[in-house]
């Protein structure tokens, strides 16, 4: 892995754990789940773009006819 790719991992890394924090600590303080909701995508977005070996592979063409 490139140095800056590195780097872009963990500053996202920190950017993701500062808002889920604030989100909780917002939560708190309201006595409410509404900011955790409010980002409850954030982890699904954050898996998606992570996710290991899923870059550049396709399903294969099938070759046959349908039917």
């Amino acid at each position: 892995m490139k140095p800056w790719a590195r780097w872009m991992y963990v500053i996202t890394a920190c950017a993701v754990a500062v808002v889920a924090v604030s989100s909780i600590v917002q939560a708190v303080r309201q006595g409410s789940w509404e900011p955790i909701i409010a980002v409850g995508w954030l982890p699904a977005v954050v898996a998606a773009i992570w996710w290991p070996g899923k870059r550049g592979r396709c399903l294969p063409r099938r070759h046959s006819q349908a039917g």
